[in-house]
């Protein structure tokens, strides 16, 4: 399910085989069944990494969605970002547990994903600033589910399929719908966003995925009392629409 993983990444690794079992007989009939095929194949998965009084080296890596732990250079688990947390909330790292640590390596930690860094990403230019909403009726309206601090997944937005012809003729409308952050700076960093480009509706709540649902009807009410629209669309940020084909092609 690729609602479970991370940056492409299990969540949790396997680390038992689902074929390993214990009489000679049956380990016979297993090979056996092996050598000649058949319809599922034995799942190859890692031996546990971890006994006590053996070494190991572990790896900490922070992608774009989320932290990867590898062990002996073997992925073994991810786990999500929370909702609004950036790299730049990170202060520390703490090791607990029955664990002698021996040493600490620690490479590459200005990198971060342009998302984090505003300033970098976004272009303040007039081609890429929204028209105001029409009066009369419109074929479609987009609303676009967004985080507080995906500046760059906005500015693609802006850049790519927003420079269709049925939006700059506005017959298609589309807006950003972004909930606030528990950081004050990415707040104001998004005010002032929302005020130069004009495409972006600041919800009055706090980020968080269960919460989706509060965007989605938000999307509907604006869609319904802001702009008389035929079509009411909702779509991320990291959606690539083919404006043409809505909403004809469903």
């Amino acid at each position: 399910d690729d609602e479970m993983l991370v940056d492409g990444f299990r969540r949790c690794e396997k680390w038992m085989r689902s074929d390993i079992v214990d009489s000679k007989g049956s380990k016979t009939t297993s090979w056996f069944k092996r050598f000649i095929g058949r319809e599922q194949k034995p799942e190859v998965t890692w031996p546990f990494p971890f006994a006590e009084g053996r070494m190991f080296v572990l790896t900490l890596r922070a992608g774009v969605d989320g932290y990867h732990v590898n062990v002996g250079g073997r992925h073994m688990t991810s786990f999500p970002y929370r909702t609004g947390f950036t790299l730049e909330d990170a202060t520390g790292l703490a090791v607990k547990g029955d664990l002698d640590v021996h040493s600490v390596f620690a490479t590459s930690l200005p990198t971060s994903h342009p998302s984090f860094s505003p300033q970098r990403v976004l272009e303040m230019s007039e081609t890429w600033k929204a028209s105001a909403l029409p009066e009369d009726t419109i074929k479609l309206f987009i609303g676009v589910l967004s985080a507080s601090n995906h500046f760059a997944e906005r500015m693609a937005v802006r850049k790519t399929w927003m420079q269709a012809a049925e939006i700059k003729s506005s017959d298609v409308v589309v807006r950003f719908f972004v909930a606030m952050n528990p950081r004050k700076e990415v707040n104001a960093v998004l005010r002032k966003e929302a005020a130069y480009f004009g495409d972006i509706v600041i919800l009055p709540f706090m980020d968080r995925y269960e919460l989706v649902v509060l965007k989605t009807i938000a999307i509907c009410e604006f869609g319904t009392k802001n702009v008389t629209a035929a079509y009411i669309m909702k779509c991320d940020d990291d959606t690539f629409i083919r404006v043409g084909h809505c909403p004809e092609g469903n």
